[in-house]
């Protein structure tokens, strides 16, 4: 018992210390207030984190799709997450709010931060993972992808998910977000 004990409590601050390594990449990687390029991810740098790592892709107005998941990811989905969209991790009743949530970090530019319940804990809504984005652009300038993380929080989560929101968090960081404007000369 007490093995198991220590090993559940080594693997859950491994999961909190892994969103904390992407969330100090992400940042490193903003320069001047520039959100960073999808391209410069650099999988090596975030080793230590890759196993609770996803990067997925934005399609449509408010959705995003997985394009490569670590296993801890995969784990807590219950089954491999390459090419599913990234909604299937949550209930179908928290659909609306995830997405809004996908859009909010799509058009503010900030990171996003999304506490999520267990199957176990909808009555109690009981926070038991974090799932975090980070905004990607591609060479226009337009997120196009997502760097994320997803991981346990306390006790283990005793089925996978589809997991319920308890809340969404917006953060603010200081990205420049380009704009187009319209100039106009008429000389």
């Amino acid at each position: 018992m007490i093995i198991t004990s220590l090993t559940h409590h080594a693997l859950t601050q491994h999961a909190a210390r892994a969103l904390g390594i992407l969330g100090a990449y992400w940042a490193s990687l903003v320069r001047q207030g520039d959100l960073p390029l999808w391209s410069e991810v650099d999988p090596g740098q975030i080793q230590d984190a890759l196993d609770h790592a996803f990067l997925a892709e934005r399609f449509g107005h408010c959705h995003a799709r997985i394009r490569v998941a670590g296993g801890a990811v995969e784990d807590m989905a219950d089954k491999p997450c390459k090419g599913l969209p990234l909604s299937l991790l949550i209930r179908a009743n928290d659909r609306a709010v995830f997405n809004e949530a996908v859009t909010a970090c799509c058009i503010g530019g900030h990171p996003v931060e999304i506490a999520l319940t267990s199957e176990e804990d909808l009555a109690t809504r009981k926070v038991s993972a974090r799932l975090v984005l980070y905004p990607l652009v591609d060479t226009t300038g337009r997120i196009t992808q997502f760097l994320g993380g997803l991981a346990p929080v306390g006790d283990a989560i005793a089925r996978p998910g589809p997991f319920g929101v308890v809340e969404v968090m917006a953060h603010r960081t200081a990205t420049r977000r380009t704009h187009l404007r319209l100039v106009v000369d008429n000389t």
